[in-house]
Formats: structure tokens, sequence, C-alpha cells
């Protein structure tokens, strides 16, 4: 018993001494799920941008537009007059909805013709398109039922029999981006974006730590002193192997369930380079701050865990805490999958991803040059003893 005793003792004296073990055992918990919490604080979201085309221009569209922009769960970013003009805004997915009312609304109404209101839905996310879809229903039914009602009323008929006949005019859903509404076009593509992320800083955390904790770095500089080579070498491997993962997602895993084909093949692979080139720079720079491999490792582990439950990606970051969002706006992935979400569900071309490829290839490129100075510092060589005086 006292050996059990003793050994127990040692292993807590043990995990003690690992501080960053510590941080992840006992404080992961207590920062995760906070950071989930704050992440979902608002349950019932709010303001989801939505716009309207009004083709009538009456003061029956303006009361249907009214009805629309009381209601919380949906914001009227901007009432168009051009329908071509609101097609082309909703391709490139700012909208979560556009809603159309006919140019004979109010006289189609008055002539009890039943005109429609068209809805179109972005079912990029199918959440955000649930919450949208309801909010317009309801809001857009109770008008009805409104309208009709009054004129019903107006003509004579008793309020009993024209609270039963309303339907001034019939609304139309269509669904774009996902018409079929399919969770897995939706879920696989962007947890597939976050696996690659964790299996690329997982390997690049142990490119210098490893020489480092295996007293292993001389070697490097004993075969050159300039740190660009060095670097160059040292990351080059890993671009070579990560272009065989994204050959096996993109080519076998996304057609092995049936996923949809991307659009513009130039522009995925300027995001998957942008990509690859930001997660190189940030794994490098902690592997090279940090040597030791398995506290490499497990920082770069905690940054990446809740990346993807905070990317936006499933979650509008609209509804999240400001704190969350400037936080997941430091993480590679948060702008892989905003950018890949206009690839794969929008068909969208190169020039509409470019303010996420600008964020990636110059975190890239900054996180690369920070790494470059550190490397070229590690290996200054060591100033000669002084002779010691007599």
């Amino acid at each position: 018993m006292k050996t059990f005793v003793k050994l127990l003792l040692r292993e807590f004296r043990q995990f003690s001494r690992n501080s960053v073990a510590m941080a992840v055992f006992l404080g992961g918990p207590v920062v995760f799920g906070l950071l989930v919490g704050y992440t979902y604080t608002n349950a019932t979201v709010t303001n989801l941008p939505i716009a309207v085309v009004d083709l009538n221009g009456t003061p029956l569209s303006g009361k249907v537009i009214d009805a629309l922009a009381d209601n919380p769960t949906v914001g009227i970013r901007k009432v168009f007059t051009d329908e071509t003009a609101a097609r082309r805004a909703f391709a490139t997915g700012d909208y979560e909805a556009i809603v159309t009312i006919p140019q004979d609304f109010e006289g189609a109404i008055q002539q009890r013709r039943t005109p429609e209101i068209e809805v179109d839905l972005n079912m990029a996310n199918i959440l955000t398109a649930n919450f949208v879809s309801r909010a317009v229903q309801t809001t857009l039914g109770t008008v009805n039922a409104g309208i009709e009602v009054e004129g019903l009323l107006k003509r004579g008929v008793p309020a009993v029999e024209a609270r039963n006949q309303f339907q001034a005019f019939s609304i139309n859903n269509t669904r774009y981006f996902n018409a079929a509404g399919n969770y897995g076009y939706y879920m696989l593509p962007g947890v597939t974006g976050g696996i690659v992320q964790q299996v690329f800083l997982l390997v690049l955390a142990l490119a210098f730590s490893k020489e480092f904790d295996e007293h292993t770095f001389d070697q490097l500089t004993e075969q050159t002193n300039r740190s660009g080579v060095v670097l160059l070498t040292k990351t080059l491997p890993y671009w070579l192997m990560g272009a065989g993962v994204w050959a096996f997602v993109l080519g076998f895993l996304f057609p092995l369930f049936r996923l949809p084909a991307i659009g513009s093949l130039p522009a995925l692979l300027t995001l998957v380079a942008a990509f690859t080139l930001a997660l190189t720079g940030l794994g490098v720079l902690v592997s090279l701050l940090v040597p030791n491999q398995l506290r490499a490792t497990e920082i770069l582990m905690i940054l990446a865990t809740p990346a993807f439950i905070i990317s936006g990606y499933s979650w509008p970051a609209s509804q999240m805490p400001a704190f969350v969002q400037h936080l997941a706006q430091a993480i590679p992935l948060t702008h892989y999958l905003s950018a890949f979400r206009k690839l794969y569900f929008l068909n969208a071309p190169l020039s509409t991803i470019t303010p996420e490829l600008r964020t990636l290839f110059g975190y890239g490129i900054g996180t690369l040059a920070l790494a470059w100075g550190a490397l070229a510092w590690k290996m200054r060589p060591a100033k000669p003893a002084q002779p010691a005086l007599a």
C-alpha cells in the first residue's frame, strides 16, 4: 500500500512539473467551455442580412418591407429596384435571402389575381437559411392575412368569415447553393478543412523543435550558415507532402462521397496554396520559438481545437461576441472556410475571394518572415570566449 501511495504521489508531482499539461488538462475545460459558451451565447440569431427587390414601389409593397424590417431575426441590408443587380449581389453570398415583390403587386391584389412574392434562400449555410426562411414566411404570412382580411371587411364580409379566407398573395420559395439542403454537402468540406489544418500544424510543430530536442540542430548549421536555405529545406518537404494530402482530399475523398465539383480550379488551387502557406508560417514559427516537441505540439493543438467552432462556418460569426470574432480572425481556418464557401457553394470566380487570399498570403509571409528572423538569431555564430586576465 505504501508503494502504491508513493507511486501515486510521484505521478502527481510529475504532472505538476509539466506546466503545459496542467494548463491543458485543468484549464482546457474552463477556457474551451467558456469560449464555446460565448460562441453560442445568442441562442436565437438576429439581424441576418437579407435584401428586398421592390419592383412595385407602392405603399403596399412598402408595408411588406416595413414588416420584414420589424422582424428581429432578419435585417434588410438593401432595397433594390433592379432585379439584375440584386441577382449579382445574391451570387456573392452577401445575403441570406432575396425577397422579390413583383411589379404588379398592388394592382393584382386589388383585382384579386393573387400575385406571387419570390423568396430566394441561400442554402450555403443550412442553419441560417432555416432561421431566415421561418422569419420571412412568418412575416409574409402575417402581412398576407392582414391585407386579405382588411379587404374582405371593406366589402362587408363578416369578421369571422373574413379571417378564414385570407390569401391576398402567394409565396414561392426557391433554394440556391445546395438546393437539396444536403447536410453532408454542407458539413463535410468544412470539417475536412479543420482536419487538414490540424494535420499540418501537428507535423510542422516538430519541424525545428525535434531538432532542438534531439540536439541535432548543429548538424544543420554545419552544412550551411544561410538561414534562408535552412528554412526552405525544412518547409518544402511539407509542401510536397501536403500536395499529396490535398490531392487525396479533393481528388478522392470528395468524389467518394459524391460531393459537387468545385467550379474554378485555378481559384481553388490558389486558395489551397494560400492556406498552406499560412499554416506553414504559423507551425514553423511556433516550432522555432518553443524548442520542445511536446510543448510546441500542445500549443498548436490548443489553438486549432476551437478553430472550426468559432470560424463562422456553422454558426454565424455576427452572433458571436466581438472578442471571439477577433480570435477567429487570428486563425487561418476562418479565412480559408470563408473563401471555400464562396467557391464551393456559389461557384464564385477568383476575384470574389481576393480579401481572404490577401489575408492568408499576408499571414503566411509575415509568420515566415518572423520565423526566418528567429532562425537567423538561433544560427548566429557563438562569440569567442574571452581570454582570462593574468
